[in-house]
């Protein structure tokens, strides 16, 4: 159960055929070529803007040096340790520079492998006296809390030290301290249950998220010290990584802790996971061990927080009525299957641009989907203001059944006829913005257009909204509606409008239709939502 060393950590002449070889392995970069290294020495070296920079960086590196030169003597292929800076100046604190250029910026450090041994025992051992104590003391205790809060305590010591490998229960023995503190802890943690009190999907500013700690017969779990991680998700491969804000919180007396939502404007409107989890991870220096019992104890929460919702699915409102859909008079391209005719329509509002990747991939974060559309993986598509493409039918619609439980509203995709109405805003016009072909005044995104090789951000194209705020209803993306012009009722076929980035000038004439396989995905085909007017 516990891990051993196997030998003593003084071990003479072992660490003497170490030294010659280690302080060369073990070592960071030399920066003082002058300085020639010598056997039965371990070496440190700094490189900085001043000299107590440089300082703390050797001795830091001198400590690190030997501490693992000490360790793989036991495990060869242990990694190198590290220690904190309070902790290096602490055991050389009396060693001198060995070397240094005129200005003290570039210095150089070493110890004896005999006087390092010496100082190290001594310091073994004074740590072993603060830490033993403790240990007993966390034996001994019969609540969570109190057994997790205290070993987050011990096992920071023991790394911020490099001493989680090195350090034994008792002097020139062979189980380590931090294999007992770590088995006291994993047997804590499977009787820890925590919880958070939001459901994944939208949350905003009135939103409070509240973790609940309890063991697993129920009893909450009080004054339990938690980790709580904020991070705005990369949502797609064009995205800069992830950021994060770390806080930490104590349960109360009915086990529940608040975490406040990140004040930082790149927290607003965006897709976030919420982690809370024992405490192990908040030391810079916190091992494998500890960061695995981090994860046992996690749990997370999925959100997309916006601070107004109904502002961000904002729409053009359509007045219910009669409309006269397909071709209108003037319209010399149009095709006989494109013929006038007369339409009501109840009211509606219609989103004023395509699903953009960003909006979709939230969904996708805020399900938890395993799958996600084939083009969202691509450099040429995939930026968070375009649109999202490579969806079929039935992903728009569980899109829009997702968006409908999230807010209240009934989304769903708009007819043939809903989206002509909405495209031509009341005029009888070929384009959204009039007569013209989008050649005439670079309104739209189609091939040739001489700015985009494929799809563009919407609303890219100005001079492309109609009279009601409509962009991108001609070009960019062809857009799915839920209508069917064949008689087969079990066809595949749905109706796609609007043209896209792929296709002429002519395409984008608002008559204009395709029938694609609805099953399908297609790189210049997305979607926008409708909602009934409420």
């Amino acid at each position: 159960m516990f891990k051993t060393m196997g030998k003593s950590r003084r071990v003479i002449a072992l660490s003497l055929l170490v030294a010659v070889l280690g302080s060369l392995a073990f070592a960071k970069k030399k920066d003082n070529e002058s300085v020639k290294e010598e056997a039965g020495y371990y070496y440190g070296y700094g490189n900085a803007s001043t000299k107590e920079e440089a300082e703390s960086m050797g001795r830091k590196d001198l400590v690190e040096t030997a501490l693992t030169s000490t360790l793989r003597l036991t495990n060869p292929k242990a990694p190198r340790i590290s220690v904190s800076a309070a902790s290096a100046a602490a055991r050389v604190k009396n060693v001198k520079p060995f070397a240094s250029n005129k200005a003290g910026t570039n210095v150089t450090f070493r110890i004896s492998v005999k006087d390092w041994e010496k100082e190290e025992e001594k310091f073994a051992e004074s740590l072993r006296k603060t830490l033993s104590p403790k240990y007993e003391s966390l034996s001994s205790k019969t609540k969570i809390a109190e057994k997790l809060n205290e070993a987050v305590v011990i096992l920071n010591e023991l790394a911020s030290n490099g001493e989680t490998e090195l350090l034994t229960v008792q002097p020139k023995a062979t189980e380590l301290m931090a294999r007992r503190v770590e088995a006291v802890c994993a047997d804590a943690v499977k009787n820890l249950v925590l919880t958070v009190s939001v459901k994944d999907g939208f949350t905003g500013p009135e939103t409070k998220y509240t973790v609940n700690a309890s063991d697993s017969s129920g009893k909450a779990v009080s004054g339990l010290i938690l980790r709580a991680v904020f991070e705005k998700v990369s949502l797609t491969e064009s995205e800069e990584g992830p950021l994060e804000v770390v806080s930490s919180v104590k349960t109360d007396s009915l086990g529940n802790a608040n975490v406040e939502y990140p004040v930082a404007e790149e927290f607003k409107n965006t897709a976030v996971t919420l982690t809370v989890s024992t405490a192990f991870s908040d030391n810079p220096l916190a091992t494998k061990a500890m960061k695995k019992l981090d994860a046992q104890s996690s749990v997370d929460g999925c959100f997309v927080r916006y601070e107004d919702f109904t502002a961000s699915f904002d729409g053009a409102k359509v007045p219910a009525g009669e409309f006269n859909a397909g071709a209108v008079s003037h319209d010399s391209k149009a095709r006989k299957a494109e013929a006038a005719h007369t339409v009501t329509t109840g009211a509606y509002v219609i989103d004023f641009a395509p699903v953009t990747n960003a909006q979709f991939a939230a969904y996708l974060h805020a399900t938890r989907a395993e799958t996600k559309p084939e083009y969202l993986d691509n450099t040429d598509y995939n930026a968070p203001d375009q649109p999202v493409v490579g969806v079929s039918v039935e992903d728009a619609l569980a899109y829009a059944a997702w968006l409908s439980e999230q807010t209240g509203w009934t989304f769903r995709l708009p007819t043939e006829e809903e989206w002509e109405k909405a495209a031509r805003a009341g005029k009888d016009v070929i384009y959204p913005w009039g007569d013209e072909a989008p050649n005439k005044n670079k309104a739209a995104n189609y091939k040739g257009n001489g700015k985009f090789k494929n799809t563009s951000p919407v609303g890219a194209f100005e001079n492309g909204k109609n009279e009601w705020g409509l962009s991108d209803m001609s070009g960019n993306v062809w857009e799915w509606t839920s209508s069917k012009r064949t008689a087969q009722e079990d066809s595949p076929l749905c109706v796609v409008k609007g043209g896209s980035w792929m296709d002429g000038p002519a395409d984008l004439r608002i008559s204009n239709y395709r029938e694609l396989d609805s099953t399908a995905g297609y790189p210049d085909t997305g979607f926008r939502l409708v909602r009934d007017e409420q």
